[in-house]
């Protein structure tokens, strides 16, 4: 079985770069279609967790990566951007 990614600080800078570009037009195109179609907030973040399960597990099986270990990576990983936006000032 291959092994997961490394962390984004072990990344190329092009492709920390393309990550961070496809992170925001996601959250955009998730903001403007909540607020089009007025879905709760909840809705969307269960919407982003599934699509972010779906996409990870097809990968993970494409590659051949252990599963539970791709499971372990991507948890880690949500679990440091959700902690480090948490950090954030709020602006309204």
């Amino acid at each position: 079985m291959n092994k997961p990614p490394p962390p984004s600080d072990l990344l190329p800078r092009d492709d920390t770069r393309a990550g961070a570009r496809l992170t925001e037009a996601l959250v955009q195109v998730a903001a403007e279609h909540a607020g089009d179609q007025e879905v709760p907030d909840s809705v969307v973040v269960a919407a982003l967790s599934s699509a972010l399960g779906c996409v990870a597990a097809a990968i993970a099986r494409s590659n051949g990566f252990d599963l539970a270990r791709y499971e372990q990576f991507v948890a880690a990983h949500f679990v440091r951007v959700f902690q480090s936006e948490s950090a954030r000032p709020v602006y309204h």
